[in-house]
């Protein structure tokens, strides 16, 4: 009888609540929640993280995906919407996540030093809900499942990030211009006005970690388990990293000497060929049997056996010819289907630096290099096969543990 009564008490307490419909100016706020998706990223099965912002006044929504919800993460996706707004609101809303608050005592939440950074430098204020009523912020409690449910109901297959994340734009940019039912009457004006009523962009802020790393014997350093490939010069340097969510800038100083995607597989090892030609030019033989080659662009490959698999030395240093002045290998392979086009069979190194130059001279003159005793030259080469040997074999052990065939 008392668990009746209980019941019907509770009912009637719920009987008693109502909420109210919010109502805001053009520009006055916009609510950020996170969500998570399923994605299928080359073949493999991927959690990522959606970062969802919603406008108030016209209820416009910007998504961004993520492979972590962390702090980079958090800085990294209201960089991104503020730029795409090109504008700030006045004030942001979020709930109770880690990532925004730092700490609680007694009824006042401490922000954490990410939101506090980006408040002064974007100039917003913020404010939180209370403990477990996300429904204060309105909009984005719904609109995390809507967003989910148009991009990736249908579609959930990408080749990598970046296509998923221009899919989810391209489903975004249709969301805001939605027409044809009452709630969505007028959404468009709304969002112009949203757009036009925001506070002035400031810019970018630069949403990184650095970390200083010494490069080791293999040409790399070893961040989480990953390691990511530098020039050769730099084996036993002290570089410094910039850490983003989905990338790495390696420093020397001040000069940029190196950029890798991210990886989050551990054990995985991101190399770049640019970064052995110094090695691979001492020892011009290693190259078609180095796990570096194997990882290089299959069209420049292809380019090698039709047309410099007899000479690796002229090859490499047409490679390291193109690096120094700025073009790529696929600047190479540009050329010679340019040079081929005009009828060319045999390619020579001359001819490519003429075609990649845009001149029919050219530059024909070879670098020379200071004179290498004989004994160095053994100790050189001894080195440079012992280091390509070396992280063949580590590749080569980690592909046979993991089932894993080179990617390019």
């Amino acid at each position: 009888m008392q668990l009746y009564k209980n019941i019907e008490s509770y009912k009637e307490k719920k009987k008693s609540e109502a909420f109210i419909r919010l109502f805001y100016e053009p520009g006055c706020i916009a609510e950020f929640d996170w969500g998570e998706v399923l994605l299928f990223i080359d073949g493999v099965k991927t959690k990522f993280y959606l970062a969802v912002f919603t406008f108030g006044h016209s209820n416009g929504r910007y998504a961004y995906l993520f492979r972590h919800q962390n702090t980079l993460a958090f800085m990294e996706s209201h960089r991104n919407f503020f730029r795409d707004i090109h504008g700030v609101p006045a004030m942001m809303v979020y709930d109770n996540m880690r990532v925004a608050v730092k700490s609680f005592v007694g009824g006042d939440k401490k922000p954490t030093e990410a939101l506090m950074k980006m408040s002064g430098f974007y100039c917003f204020e913020y404010r939180f809900c209370n403990v477990r009523a996300g429904w204060e912020k309105g909009h984005v409690e719904r609109s995390v499942e809507y967003v989910r449910r148009k991009a990736f109901c249908l579609t959930d297959h990408f080749g990598d990030i970046h296509s998923a994340q221009e899919h989810l734009n391209r489903v975004c940019m249709q969301v805001n211009n939605e027409q044809g039912s009452l709630s969505t009457a007028e959404k468009t004006s709304r969002l112009e006005a949203d757009l036009s009523s925001l506070k002035p962009f400031p810019g970018n802020l630069g949403c990184f970690e650095v970390y200083e790393y010494i490069v080791d014997k293999w040409s790399t350093i070893s961040m989480k388990n990953v390691h990511y490939s530098v020039p050769d010069s730099l084996v036993g340097e002290k570089v410094h990293v910039k850490v983003y969510s989905e990338k790495i800038v390696i420093l020397y100083g001040k000069e940029k000497v190196a950029s890798h995607q991210r990886s989050y597989c551990g054990g995985d090892w991101c190399i770049k060929l640019e970064h052995y030609l110094r090695t691979l030019s001492r020892k011009p033989g290693a190259l078609p049997h180095s796990v570096v080659w194997q990882r290089a662009p299959e069209e420049l490959r292809r380019l090698y056996d039709i047309h410099f698999k007899e000479d690796n030395r002229t090859f490499v240093l047409l490679l390291d010819y193109a690096r120094k002045n700025g073009f790529s290998g696929t600047d190479i392979v540009t050329a010679c289907k340019e040079l081929t086009g005009r009828g060319v069979r045999k390619i020579s190194p001359d001819q490519v630096k003429a075609m990649l130059h845009g001149s029919v001279q050219g530059e024909t003159e070879e670098t020379m290099e200071p004179p290498v005793l004989p004994a160095q030259q053994e100790n050189i080469e001894r080195e440079a096969v012992d280091m390509l040997e070396g992280i063949t074999a580590l590749m080569t052990g980690y592909n046979e543990v993991h089932d894993i065939i080179p990617t390019i």
